[in-house]
Formats: structure tokens, C-alpha cells, sequence
């Protein structure tokens, strides 16, 4: 008796040993799958200010209104998500909606999330719930007025939002399905690469047409041979997606090179594979380029560089400051090296784009890239040179090596140093105008309802008094 007992005790406790062993097998395996599809969707890049404090916020996201700062994702209890159930994640992460049911700033892409997958969204919740909390409140953000009122995402919600699920279409390959859900929906990179609307969404009848990323400028990525990527070959898209370089076409830097760092290098080959497939079918967009931005070949001399924005303050010729600070990686003619580790400046999209914005943030912010591949990373020169001498510096790579039509004077340096461009000033004015006078409207129209609801009331009451005297 006794002996039976004991046997059926020590099933029970091999059965509860395996049933556990497969619970945190099925543990591990979702958070393995939560990490995948955390770096796919690149969290890290924004919810992180300091590499030490992974994933606890702080990160300026530089947008034309001002700056707005990433939430802490990381499980702490009373600045991160560590009291977010479930449904709460879900919410925020594809609705952008917080737990207490404010609305989040579309800095966070929760229009391009909107169709993520209720599984993939749970997977990242428990991997993040599996890393170590750490407390840290988000700084405030810094917009002025009316956007610094979050009633007003109610209206470019209203303009921009569309909920739904992610349909396969059936009629393309399985790689075709699985690279547009990268792009489209994990990846977001139409937050960067489409140009905005008038109401600041997404112009999606110019999908991938470029964009901008704060100051930086976010490439066409459409099949136009021109303004595109359509004379690039399916393995140096590969390459530039997996490394961040693809000799001869381009070399990726600003939140490029990050999103190479954080995320792409750790996506598996098929689904780079996947992206590189969709990207090709994705509707054709032309642009004002009359040559593809890699076809500067640097025929044009050091003396083409604009004479008239020589370095500010500084008796420093534009050709000593690229000898000293640039060559050393570059090389005097520009070559880079021979493994890519140091980028070429020659056949370089960068500097043979028709505008100079990333030129000169390259100078200013460096490179960050990671080591990925080998590539190095490139010093930041904001504090050692000022806005004359970052305009001469430009100026003359752009000219020796890139698009001669292009240039920047020392107050366009200042303005970008600030955080701004024209462009974005005037976006700022106008919004404030369209938000205001779309407020204005709104309530010119309730007053309206509602003096002739005051009205409709005494007629009514006038009717109704007439109708007891007779």
C-alpha cells in the first residue's frame, strides 16, 4: 500500500518537473521571439538615451514642432511598464494610448503598429518585462503651444489613424507578405522614408518617396532609377540593409547607420531578403534629382568650393581642415578604405544628393556605426568647429567629391546646429495655423449648433405657449 502511495507520489512529482520544464521552455521561447521582433522593430534605438540604460527612455525625438522625449519601456513599476496588463500594452503599442488613457505623441509610430500582430505585441511585452528595471521619468517634452495640447492628437488621429490587422495577400510569394510586414508595419520605415501629408501623416500616394527624420533626410527607397534605388542590384540592397555599406552606391550614417547598429544586422538573411523583394514591387516615385545621387564620381577640384562660406573666425583654409581631420580616414582623394571600413566619399549617395542637410549633420553629430561589419564609427566635430568652418568643410567634400550644384552657408550650419531647417520653421508656422484654425472652426461651429439649438428651444416654447392659450 504504502509502496503504491510512493509510487504515485513520484509520478506526480516527474509530471509537475516536466509540465514545468515545458512552461519555462515556452517562457524562454517567447521571450527569444520577444527579442527578435523588439530589434526588428527597432525599441531600442528609440527608447534609449544612455547604452547602459537600455530601454529606460529619455531619447529626443526631434520632430518640425519640437522635441518629444521616449517614455522608459523597461518593467520598473512607477516610470516604466511594469503595471501595464496586457490589453494596456496592446493599447499603447497599437492604439497610442497610455495606461492612463491619454494619447501618445505619433513620434511614437503607433500608425504604422496599428496592424502588428496581438501575439508579436505580447512577445515583446514579456521579453521587455524580462529585462531589469530601472528607474528613470521621462523629461518633458519641449513644444510650443497648440502642440504641446494633447487634445489636438484627437484630430490628426481622427485625420491620420487607421486601425486593422495585417491582411497577407494571398496573390504574392510568402517573402513579398513577410517583407511588407517588416517594412510596413514592424520596421515603420515610412515614419522616416514617406513624406507627411498636410495634416502630418503619412502621404501614402507618395509611399517611400523619402522623408525626413528630424534633420536628417530619409531617401527615396521606391524602384526609380533616377531619384530610387532602382539601379541597385539585389545584393548590394542586401549588403547596405545587413552592414550599412554598399561600395560604390552608398554608406549608411545618421539614424540610418543606428537603425543598421540596433536593428537590421540582427534580422536573419531571409527576412533582409523579404524586405529587399517588397521594396522592389512598392510603386515607383520620381523626384527632382536629374542623376542618381551615387553617379558623383568627385571629378570636380578641391577649388570648386564656394568661396564665399570660407570658415568663419578661423584662418583655416577649407582644404587644411578636410587634410587634417578627414583624410586620415578618407584618404586625400577621398577613396575611404579598401574594406569599407571608412567610407568612400566618392559614388557616395550622401554627398551627391541635391541637398546638403545630411552632409552637414554628419560633420556635426559623426557616425555611429557600431563596428557592424567592421565599419567604423565617425567623431562628432560640433564643439571643435563653428558654423563657418562646418560650412567649409562641407562645402568642399560636397564639391570635390559629390554634387557641385549643392552648398550650405554658416546660417544654415546654425540653424541645423539648433535643431531646425527653414523647411521645418515654416511647417512649424504652418501647423500652428492649420491646428488654430482648425480649433477656431470647431468651436465656431458648436457655438453655431448651439445658438440654434437655443433658438429651436424658444420656438418651441413659443409654440407650445401659444398652443395652451387656444
Amino acid at each position: 500500500m504504502l509502496q503504491a502511495f510512493a509510487a504515485i507520489i513520484a509520478r506526480s512529482i516527474v509530471a509537475a518537473l516536466a509540465l514545468a520544464a515545458i512552461c519555462i521552455q515556452l517562457r524562454a521561447n517567447e521571450i527569444q521571439k520577444g527579442e527578435y521582433l523588439t530589434r526588428a522593430a527597432d525599441c531600442v534605438g528609440c527608447h534609449t538615451s544612455n547604452p547602459s540604460r537600455r530601454f529606460a527612455g529619455g531619447y529626443r525625438v526631434p520632430t518640425p514642432f519640437g522635441d518629444v522625449y521616449s517614455t522608459n519601456i523597461s518593467p520598473d513599476q512607477d516610470t516604466g511598464i511594469g503595471r501595464y496588463s496586457e490589453d494596456e500594452f496592446v493599447r499603447a503599442v497599437r492604439e497610442g494610448v497610455r495606461r492612463d488613457g491619454t494619447d501618445l505623441y505619433p513620434a511614437m509610430p503607433y500608425d504604422s503598429f496599428a496592424r502588428m500582430s496581438r501575439e508579436d505585441v505580447l512577445a515583446i511585452r514579456t521579453y521587455l518585462l524580462a529585462q531589469t528595471p530601472i528607474i528613470q521619468p521621462r523629461p518633458q517634452n519641449t513644444l510650443p503651444f497648440p502642440f504641446n495640447q494633447r487634445w489636438a492628437l484627437g484630430l490628426w488621429k481622427l485625420a491620420n489613424y487607421r486601425p486593422g490587422s495585417f491582411t497577407p495577400d494571398r496573390s504574392r510569394s510568402q517573402a513579398w507578405n513577410r517583407g511588407a510586414y517588416l517594412v510596413d508595419v514592424l520596421g515603420h520605415c515610412g515614419a522616416c522614408h514617406t513624406p507627411r501629408n498636410v495634416t502630418f501623416g503619412e502621404d501614402e500616394d507618395r509611399k517611400l518617396a523619402g522623408g525626413a527624420a528630424g534633420i536628417w533626410q530619409a531617401f527615396n527607397i521606391t524602384g526609380d532609377k533616377t531619384t530610387g534605388i532602382g539601379g541597385w542590384s539585389d545584393d548590394e540592397l542586401f549588403r547596405f540593409l545587413k552592414t550599412g555599406a554598399a561600395p560604390g552606391k552608398a554608406y549608411a550614417s545618421g539614424p540610418m547607420a543606428e537603425t543598421v547598429m540596433n536593428s537590421l544586422q540582427h534580422l536573419s538573411d531571409d527576412d533582409i531578403r523579404a524586405i529587399v523583394a517588397y521594396v522592389r514591387d512598392v510603386p515607383r516615385q520620381s523626384g527632382d534629382e536629374h542623376q542618381p545621387r551615387f553617379s558623383w564620381s568627385g571629378t570636380t577640384t578641391a577649388s570648386a568650393a564656394k568661396p564665399g562660406n570660407v570658415a568663419q573666425g578661423s584662418t583655416s583654409t577649407a582644404g587644411d581642415l578636410y587634410g587634417s581631420l578627414c583624410s586620415g580616414c578618407h584618404g586625400l582623394d577621398g577613396s575611404g578604405s579598401p574594406d569599407s571600413s571608412n567610407a568612400s566619399l566618392t559614388h557616395n549617395s550622401t554627398l551627391g544628393a541635391a541637398t546638403p542637410e545630411n552632409v552637414v549633420m554628419t560633420v556635426l553629430t559623426g557616425v555611429k556605426a557600431g563596428d557592424v561589419a567592421g565599419r567604423k564609427s565617425m567623431a562628432a566635430f560640433a564643439d571643435w568647429l563653428d558654423d563657418g568652418q562646418v560650412a567649409s568643410l562641407a562645402n568642399y567634400v560636397i564639391a570635390r567629391f559629390g554634387n557641385p550644384e549643392v552648398s550650405v552657408t554658416a546660417a544654415d550650419v546654425r540653424q541645423m546646429r539648433a535643431g531646425s531647417t527653414t523647411e521645418q520653421a515654416v511647417i512649424l508656422l504652418a501647423g500652428q495655423a492649420l491646428v488654430i484654425t482648425g480649433a477656431g472652426l470647431s468651436l465656431g461651429l458648436l457655438l453655431l449648433l448651439a445658438r440654434r439649438f437655443r433658438l429651436s428651444a424658444r420656438l418651441s416654447d413659443f409654440m407650445f405657449a401659444h398652443r395652451d392659450r387656444q
